[in-house]
Parts: structure tokens; sequence; C-alpha cells
């Protein structure tokens, strides 16, 4: 620097010896002055030119501003000029009989250090896979693509399945494309969708039964009144579709319904009577659905097994349970009587095969004892002790013969009021005074009450009973008790009175 007797110097002297402050309505044109230790180390190089990395002649530009670092007596400032400041820094010294000016140091811009993208953040760097890693990650891959692969192809493997599977179901359905075929089919009497579906695949008409059934049910579920069928033979071809068929073998007549009541005590020939009376059958049909007819039940299971008297008149009497019922007035013979068997068989369930077990005897002699209990007694409260009457007689060693009334009543024609010594004598295998144990077969259906009594008898050492004129039932333990009683009975009766 030059000294200040110098002209020059004072030439400079008398120039603005200013050093450019804020303005005070630019805030952001501050004088920031730190207190530190001024530095050491030359802030020019060997020609005088200011160096580049020298921290006093650092400068950064921010937004318009520009600050530059000024070194002073005992610190260092740090200026902030705007862009519209002065080009030229003036600076005073230190010490105050000497004023120096500072040359403007150049404006540099800096460098940026290392590659042109060192201000952005470095993208971390991928860490090398091991052997395993490498593989194990194939692995993966290679396990997520066969599961891909094989849930493609059962998902491709079931559609191909269904479609074909639907293509042969509606050509069947609707007869697009079939074989001609043509049978003469038997409906029966009554015959339900499923055993029309049977009888149409085994002639060859349909091919599906089961798709028949869930078609035919389906569309005719609201049908009013239900889908029929009338039983005859018809000429089908197998061309007409699932409609068609149906159409042909319908029943298109308005079914109507009858309620009757089976009184208990009932024969099979009486039961036959009223369903024919009320125009529903015939004598020679339910003779024919009552002794052939092959009916699946648990009971006629159990009666299958048992070797029948060839004497017995009816094979299914005693089972045809006695109730109210309501049946189509057009039913066959064995739909109705199929209806009566199911109520036997609901009422008689596991509990009292296991009982007959225990009484040592079969399903179809506990059901004749029924059916003579039910004939013998008027009241039900009677029905157990006339029960265990005829288990005394049938377990005695001497008194095996029940000398029932009610059995020579079922050999008879016609039912008598009184029976005659001539009656008690007729020779017939249900006479019960002329042949021991048990009749051939029930001699009635017996209703609830009479078959708990045969399988509960009650205990005692009665043998015999007579009717009193009210219906009740005198019992004795030996025949001279017995006829003491009849004597009585008859008495009462040309009285008009009752056994005391």
């Amino acid at each position: 620097m030059k000294e200040m007797n110098d002209p020059n110097a004072q030439n400079m002297e008398n120039t603005i010896d200013i050093l450019v402050s804020p303005k005070k309505n630019e805030p952001e044109n501050h004088i920031v002055e730190e207190a530190s230790p001024a530095p050491s180390a030359p802030k020019t190089d060997s020609t005088g030119a200011p160096k580049k990395d020298h921290p006093l002649n650092k400068r950064t530009v921010k937004g318009s501003q520009e600050t530059r670092k000024i070194s002073g007596g005992k610190g260092v400032r740090h200026v902030t000029v705007s862009e519209q400041a002065a080009q030229t820094r003036i600076g005073k010294s230190a010490v105050p009989t000497e004023k120096k000016t500072v040359a403007p140091a150049p404006v540099h811009a800096e460098k940026p250090q290392g590659k042109k993208d060192a201000g952005k953040p470095k993208k971390e760097r991928k860490k090398a896979l091991t052997q395993e890693e490498k593989q194990a990650e194939r692995s993966s891959m290679r396990s997520t693509a066969m599961i891909a692969l094989i849930y493609i192809a059962v998902v491709v493997g079931i559609s191909a399945i269904l479609s074909f599977c639907g293509i042969r179901w509606a050509n069947d359905v609707f007869a697009l494309v079939k074989d001609e075929v043509t049978a003469t089919v038997s409906i029966p009497d009554n015959a339900t969708v499923s055993e029309v579906s049977t009888i149409l695949k085994d002639n060859g008409i349909i091919k599906y039964p089961a798709i028949f059934r869930l078609y035919i049910n389906f569309k005719n579920r609201d049908a009013d009144p239900p889908l029929a069928f009338k039983a005859g033979d018809y000429e089908i071809r197998s061309t007409l579709n699932y409609d068609q068929i149906v159409s042909m073998i319908k029943d298109r007549r308005a079914r109507s319904i009858v309620t009757l009541t089976i009184p208990e005590g009932f024969t099979v020939d009486e039961i036959i009577d009223l369903f024919v009376s009320q125009g529903m059958g015939s004598r020679e049909g339910f003779v024919e659905a009552i002794n052939h007819f092959d009916y699946h039940y648990t009971f006629m299971e159990k009666l299958n097994q048992i070797p029948l008297s060839p004497d017995r008149r009816y094979r299914l009497e005693g089972y045809l349970f006695p109730a109210t019922y309501d049946f189509y007035t057009d039913s066959g013979e064995v739909a109705i009587i199929d209806k009566l068997l199911a109520a036997f068989d609901a009422r008689f369930e596991n509990d009292y095969y296991a009982r007959l077990e225990e009484l040592g005897m079969n399903l179809d002699q506990v059901i004749t004892i029924a059916s003579i209990v039910q004939k013998e007694g008027k009241f039900s409260s009677d029905f157990y002790p006339i029960a265990g009457v005829f288990y005394n007689r049938l377990r005695s060693g001497s008194m095996r013969r029940l000398q029932s009334d009610a059995t020579v009543q079922y050999c008879l024609k016609e039912r008598k009021e009184e029976l005659s010594y001539t009656d008690l004598e007729v020779d017939n295998p249900y006479n019960t005074y002329r042949n021991d144990g048990l009749p051939p077969s029930a001699i009635s259906n017996p209703g609830w009450e009479a078959i708990q009594a045969a399988l509960y008898p009650e205990s005692h050492s009665h043998y015999y009973f007579i009717s009193d004129t009210d219906g009740s039932i005198i019992f004795a333990d030996t025949e001279a008790e017995h006829l003491a009683n009849s004597a009585k009975l008859r008495q009462a009766k040309e009285n008009g009175t009752s056994v005391d």
C-alpha cells in the first residue's frame, strides 16, 4: 500500500471514504461481525493477487446478495452487499492516524468440488449379494412362477371341465343334438320326479337323471296344483327336451284332497272298504299292494327276516297305522299303503327293537298281541293288564290257549255281537280256543297305546278276564273265579246293571 502523503493517496483521501451500510428498508443487506482471531497466513500469493482459497477472500452469493469477509484490526467482518451497491469496498485501518484503502477483491465464483453432481445426495451403492443370497432369490422367483403357472392351469382345467359338462348337460336338457331313440315308457301310479327320471334313463330317453330332477323340481317348485304324473304307457322319443317329455306324461287334472281317519283296531278288510268307498283304488289293487309290493322301511327288514305262517291272511295286517291322513283322491293303492306304513315306521323307534329282545319276542309276535289287546279292551287303561294275561298264558305250561273271542271274530265272515259255542268250535288257525299260542298274524291294526301295552305289559297273576256291560274288564286268577264273574255278568245283563 502507498503512504498517505502520496498525492495519489491524498486524492484518494478526498474520495468518499465510507463503508457502505445496509439500507434501512433492506433488512437483508446487513453487516455481521464475528469476533475471531485474524488469520496468520497471508491473503495474497507471491504475485500480489489474492489467494482464492484464503478465508478472507471467500465470498458467497445468496439470491441477490454478496457476502465478503474483510479483515480488521482485531477480527473479521462479514459484509453483505446488495447487487445494486458500489463495486468498490473501502475499509478503514485499525490505526486511527492512518487510512488505508483496500482494493476490492475480485469476485470469483466458487468452483464446485468434486463431480458436477456433488451437491446432490449420493445414491447408496447396492450391496453385493452373496452367492447363497443370489441362489435363494432365483429359487424364490422360480417358486412364485411355478405357483402362478399351477394356479392358471387349475383355473383353465376347471373351466374346461365345466364347459364340457355344461355343453353335455344343456344338450340333454334341450335335446340339441341327440341320437333318436324311441321307447315305450310305463309310468306307475303316483310316480315321483325321481322315479320318472330313473325310468327315462333306463329307457335311453335321457342321460342325466340328476339334471332332470334338478331342472323339473326347480321349474315346478311353485306349481299349483303340484306337479303330478299320469300313470300309463307312453311312446317317447329321446329327441324331445325335458319340458316336452314332462308335458306328455303330466297329469293335468286338478287334484283334490280328502281327509280320512282310520280307526284303531280296523282290520285290513275294513281299511280297504274305507278307501274304495271314497273312490280310491280297487280291492284287488290294495290286496296286491299289501301282500306283494316291496316297501323299504326298518320294520319291513325285520318282518322279512321272520318266517311267516302260510295261514296268514294278509302280510301287512297289524302295520297299517291307524290315524288321520290327507290323501289325494287320485292316489294309487301303493301310495296309500306306503303312507300308512311310513307312519308306523316313524313311531316304532330303535329303542323298541331293543325291548323286543328283552321280552324274548319278535316284532310280529308283539304286534299280534297288541292287535288282540286292541280288540278286547274298550279303555286304554285296561290294555296293560289284558296284555299281562296273554303273556301269563303264553309262558305257562298248561294254559297256552289265549281263548280270545276277538280271534274267533276274525275267523268269521261277519262280526257278531255275541259268540255261540258253535262259533268257538270253528276250525280255523285263528281260533285261539282250539289252537295254542298266537294266531298266524295280527287280527287288527292296533293303535299306539295297545302297542305300548304289548311292549310293557302289567305284571300280575291273572289268567282270565271278562268284559262288563259298560266295557270295563273284570280279571280273575283262577277258572273258578272266572266262572263266578261270568255268572254275575249274566245276572247284571238281565237286570240292566253292571257287575259290582
